[in-house]
């Protein structure tokens, strides 16, 4: 069960692979990447919106219009002024993780793929937007850009960490259009990650699909 990219299952199947298996692999498209902070605050962030206080992640992107023209620049490989950050505060569910008043935070911003900033100074700015004070509150930050992201783990391509772009191709055939996308052609191997359908999403159904598509296959073999 491979829970990689489409590129990365290529290498570790590498001439096993069938050709066409190969081609479709190597030829998947990868989306936007993001940059990452992670942050040391003194007691939480002072959002503005209260509710926000109590929210386990918070999307920051400001209107529906200034979304999706931040998202058009970073598609089109420029860096936006507003970037669609999300921050988590799960240490509201786990209180364990925070220690004599200090938080720890992470927020990653939508960059474009591959892109080697460090996003410190724009994240801060763009969560002091929303939680005046909070700049102050912050002891202590590291963070990792896309191409940092990649080095640590090869199925972020450029930062994408959602394992693909949702093109509309790429919604109906992810990773390759096939009857069975989650079977590789080698027997025994299967692809599980977010490139396989239903695509990326914190709902485990990818890996589900996969295994059952695998007892399926062993099913029909014995």
């Amino acid at each position: 069960m491979l829970d990689t990219s489409p590129a990365a299952a290529a290498q570790i199947l590498a001439d096993a692979l069938p050709g066409h298996v190969a081609r479709a692999y190597r030829a998947y498209r990868h989306g936007p990447g993001v940059a990452k902070v992670d942050m040391a605050v003194a007691e939480g962030v002072p959002w503005r919106h209260l509710p926000s206080r109590q929210a386990g992640t918070v999307h920051l992107g400001g209107t529906l219009a200034q979304v999706a023209a931040a998202e058009q620049e970073v598609w089109r490989g420029r860096m936006p002024r507003h970037p669609f950050i999300l921050v988590g505060q799960q240490y509201l569910a786990d209180p364990g993780r925070a220690r004599g008043g200090v938080y720890p935070l992470y927020a990653y911003a939508h960059v474009p793929a591959g892109w080697p900033g460090d996003v410190t100074r724009l994240v801060t700015d763009e969560i002091e937007r929303y939680a005046p004070g909070f700049r102050e509150r912050v002891l202590a930050s590291t963070s990792r850009s896309a191409l940092d992201l990649q080095a640590a783990n090869a199925n972020y391509v450029g930062g994408d960490i959602i394992a693909g772009a949702s093109t509309a191709r790429q919604l109906v055939a992810r990773p390759r259009l096939a009857a069975n996308p989650y079977a590789t052609g080698v027997p025994g191997a299967y692809l599980c990650s977010a490139a396989t359908p239903p695509g990326a999403g914190a709902h485990g159904m990818c890996g589900y699909l996969a295994a059952r598509a695998a007892l399926k296959d062993l099913g029909e073999r014995r």
